[in-house]
C-alpha cells in the first residue's frame, strides 16, 4: 500500500528537480541573448551590474 505512495512521490520529486532549468530569460536578439547563445556572458556594464544585482538587463 506504501509502496505505490512512494513511488509516485519519488517520480514527482524528480520531474520538479530535473524539470526545466531555471534560465534567465533574456530578449530575444539582445546582447545577452547572443553573448548566451554564443557560450559566453555579455561584458556590456549595464548587463554585468544587473547580474550582480540578480536582474536581468533590459537591453
Amino acid at each position: 500500500m506504501k509502496l505505490p505512495y512512494i513511488l509516485s512521490l519519488l517520480a514527482m520529486s524528480c520531474a520538479l528537480v530535473l524539470g526545466a532549468p531555471a534560465e534567465k530569460k533574456y530578449k530575444e536578439d539582445g546582447c545577452c541573448d547572443k553573448a548566451q547563445k554564443a557560450g559566453g556572458k555579455c561584458e556590456h556594464p549595464c548587463c554585468v551590474k544587473a547580474e550582480k544585482d540578480g536582474k536581468v538587463c533590459e537591453k
